[in-house]
């Protein structure tokens, strides 16, 4: 977080208000393509997790081979059909970009991207493993070196004038870097060979793809939550439009990153004590995530109350750029997705991945939708304004009700025993 809010400045300074807005849209496309990988790093997690509960090493050995062993693949068919799409398309157009160097920078631009995701996904692999383990510091300490990495990046790409592609290029790298460490340095840690074993056998491999499936689109609507304001906004005001939005982001990031710091480890110990039907523990931990929910919550509205004080000081006259009235809608937009994830970890960790997918996928990607109906309209408000009214109406409401009825049914089950 540190890290984040010294490079901000920095970017911004340098690469100016559009080309800011245009590395922040580019940066999201990445996060929702590392998050669309089918449902494959939850199937796997949750298969590892699984074999965690009931100390069968070997067989979360060869989940974790298999599951890398997808994603590259994944990967590669991505990079076939997204490589012609960046080249051919009229990006430039589409994200309304009006800066000539940036326009003629949009598709070599939105390649590098692909090409990013592709290279990272398989790393994925050991961050799932890790969380499986119930390692996540591990994962910490490599994302506290990225960061910094990345600080270090950025502040030499703006020193030595490099350029818009090669500033991208640059910030791209980092994840990539951070993976492999973390890939190497957890299976060192497990004595596993850094050669791949033999893959899962058959049914294994089903049970984990059903898992994958029954993920697959609720992640795909998560990712676009998280990640398609800023594409919206730039198809509905143009680039520039975007780096206000990503400045109260920013501003709000560190509790939307405190709760998922503090839920990440829940997950696999949701999965962990399911197992052992230690359905309790489950329900009186989703209760303590929903009050730590209400505090970061909380704190976020205090930030956006004085949000235009805090921007001036951060980055000085760049803080005028920003809408009145924007602050409160992005807040709006944050807690609602930070309200969703209590439940969303506490229905993936005790299996109900079926019943999840039918409960959040409308909401999700409805709520997406609305993102991208109101371009038209050209307003920024308008975008988050739509977004955030469905998100409210058609997702929390089910999630919520599913999580209470399973963990009243579970604890149930568990005093009849």
């Amino acid at each position: 977080m540190l890290c984040t809010f010294a490079q901000v400045p920095v970017a911004l300074h340098y690469l100016g208000t559009e080309a800011y807005g245009l590395w922040i849209t580019l940066l999201s496309i990445v996060l929702v393509l590392s998050s669309v990988d089918f449902g494959l790093g939850v199937g796997m997690q949750h298969a590892m997790a699984r074999a965690f509960g009931n100390d069968d090493m070997e067989s979360m050995r060869r989940t974790f081979w298999t599951g890398g062993a997808a994603l590259l693949a994944l990967g590669l068919a991505v990079l076939l059909v997204g490589i012609p799409i960046a080249r051919y398309g009229a990006w430039q157009d589409i994200l309304r970009i009006s800066e000539p160097g940036l326009r003629a920078d949009a598709a070599n631009g939105l390649s590098l991207a692909i090409a990013a995701f592709v290279v990272g996904l398989p790393l994925n692999a050991a961050t799932r493993l890790a969380a499986a383990l119930q390692r996540g510091w591990m994962n910490a300490g490599w994302i506290a070196f990225g960061s910094a990495l990345s600080l270090g990046l950025v502040v030499s790409a703006a020193a030595g004038h490099w350029g818009f592609l090669w500033f991208l290029a640059a910030s791209l790298l980092v994840p990539t870097v951070q993976g492999i460490g973390m890939a190497v340095h957890l299976l060192l840690s497990l004595g596993w060979s850094l050669l791949p074993t033999r893959l899962a056998p058959g049914s294994e491999i089903r049970r984990m793809l059903r898992s994958s499936l029954y993920y697959a689109i609720p992640q795909f609507g998560m990712a676009l939550l998280q990640s398609a304001p800023a594409v919206a906004i730039s198809m509905a005001a143009g680039s520039s439009a975007v780096t206000g939005y990503n400045l109260l982001l920013r501003l709000f990031s560190p509790f939307q990153q405190g709760q998922v710091i503090l839920l990440t480890p829940v997950w696999p110990a949701y999965t962990e004590a399911h197992e052992r039907a230690d359905h309790a523990w489950n329900e009186r931990t989703l209760r303590r995530t929903l009050g730590a929910f209400a505090t970061l919550s909380a704190g976020v509205a205090l930030v956006a109350w004085q949000s235009h004080a805090l921007l001036s000081i951060w980055v000085g006259v760049s803080a005028d750029k920003v809408p009145k009235g924007l602050a409160a809608l992005v807040a709006a937009w944050i807690i609602l997705q930070m309200a969703a994830q209590p439940f969303l970890y506490y229905l993936i960790g005790v299996g109900r991945l079926r019943e999840l997918a039918w409960l959040a996928t409308p909401g999700l990607l409805l709520a997406s939708a609305a993102l991208f109906f109101e371009r038209g309209s050209g307003s920024v408000s308008g975008v988050l304004g739509a977004g955030s009214v469905v998100l409210g109406l058609a997702l929390l409401p089910p999630l919520a009700w599913d999580s209470f009825r399973t963990a009243r049914r579970l604890v149930g089950t568990e005093a009849g025993a």
